[in-house]
């Protein structure tokens, strides 16, 4: 079977080199069938470049002028002209020219002018220029040109182009300008606008605007959003009219403020909000002296501002404290959970006065020995407390948030 292969590709490369190029100019024909054991052993025998087949079988593999029909081969098929039909082979197809149907492969498809149908191979599929198609591969597909259609891949989507389409891919897609979305394992990047939505494992990355939707298990970048974004981290160069949801959101035109302020319970607090006004991050501390104990707390948390006036606003959040007690880390549960409801009130330029109330809920396990447990310090008093059998307490009081933004 080697020899036969060697013999093949030897007696195809010879004739391709001596003949080729004194036959490129001669007017094509057009035979009904082609019957060959590899070109140009068949009957067409050295016209097989300058013939358009209706059908084509060939056991090892042909080089004709062109297709209108069906082709089929053991290895390989290569076309010099238009193709209108469609080609299957065991290795590889090659359209040198414009190719209207499907192209069927065990391993590689190519098209060089324009692709106007579908391709499938085991392992890539490539478009030299523009394709309004399908093209399905089990590894790569490739588009040079702009594309009309859809791509799916085990691995790699890529259009070098503007994708009216949509990209489904294993591990990451490729588009310059995209008008449907991408769906990916890993990674999607858009060059342009992305009208649409990217949907991936891990990251996407839009350099235009993105009207549509973001979804990323970790990262979402885009310079304008018009949609939504939902990810860990997200960050918008320019907010139009749209929304990040994330764990941290980075909006340069946003929302960014400080607070300084007090509350029962830790008795000084520095805060920073970031995001936008309709869902910002908050990334707070606090500090406190309570029953001879030094209280420290980093938290996090979520919150809205509604405004109400042309001067004021209220702010709806959440958030949650790990409180250390005399220690400068300690491990231990110990939170402190908050509710509150924030009128502020804007004295000066870029300056507010903020007060409001609050529901507070801490959980804490703080033991000594084995049985003994000893209250947390957070809670200067209570409306409700309960020790439950494994030791945890909850203790529920109300209280106050107050202080300066700016």
């Amino acid at each position: 079977m080697k020899t036969t292969f060697k013999i093949s590709v030897f007696v195809l490369m010879f004739f391709l080199t001596m003949n080729v190029s004194a036959q490129e100019k001669e007017p094509m024909k057009t035979m009904p069938l082609q019957i060959s054991l590899v070109t140009p052993i068949g009957t067409n025998g050295m016209e097989s470049w300058n013939t358009i087949n209706k059908v084509s079988l060939n056991y090892f593999g042909a080089y004709s002028g062109g297709l209108n029909g069906f082709e089929a081969s053991g290895f390989f098929n290569v076309l010099k002209s238009d193709m209108k039909g469609a080609q299957m082979a065991g290795f590889f197809n090659a359209d040198m020219g414009k190719t209207v149907g499907a192209q069927f492969a065990g391993f590689v498809n190519y098209n060089h002018r324009h692709l106007d149908g579908a391709q499938f191979a085991g392992f890539v599929n490539v478009v030299n220029s523009q394709a309004e198609s399908f093209q399905g591969a089990g590894f790569v597909n490739v588009t040079l040109g702009d594309m009309k259609g859809a791509q799916f891949a085990g691995f790699v989507n890529t259009v070098h182009g503007d994708m009216n389409g949509f990209q489904g891919s294993g591990f990451t897609n490729y588009s310059q300008g995209n008008h449907m979305g991408q769906i990916s394992g890993f990674v999607n990047t858009n060059i342009g606008d992305l009208k649409g939505v990217q949907i991936s494992g891990f990251a996407n990355l839009n350099t235009g605007a993105v009207d549509g939707a973001q979804i990323a298990g970790f990262v979402n970048i885009t310079k304008r959003l018009k949609g939504v974004q939902l990810g860990v981290f997200n960050y918008v160069d320019s907010l139009e009219n749209g929304l990040p949801i994330g764990v941290l959101s980075i909006v340069r035109n946003g929302y960014r403020v400080f607070e300084l302020g007090t509350t029962e319970s830790l008795y000084g607090m520095v805060s920073f909000k970031i995001g936008t006004k309709k869902f910002y991050n908050i990334l707070s501390a606090g500090m406190a002296v309570r029953n001879d104990k030094l209280l420290w707390s980093y938290g996090y948390g979520i919150g809205t501002q509604v405004a109400i006036g042309a001067k004021a606003d209220l702010n709806f959040e959440g958030l949650v404290y790990h409180v250390n007690e005399d220690e400068w880390q300690d491990n231990k549960l110990n939170l402190l959970n908050k509710i509150q409801v924030l009128a502020s009130w804007n004295f000066s330029n870029g300056m507010s006065l903020f007060g409001g109330p609050s529901f507070n809920g801490v959980v804490s396990d703080l033991k000594q020995g084995d049985t003994q447990t000893d209250n947390s310090s957070i809670p200067p008093y209570s409306v409700w407390k309960k020790t439950y059998s494994n030791g945890n307490q909850v203790v529920l009081y109300p209280g106050f948030s107050m202080g300066v933004r700016f």
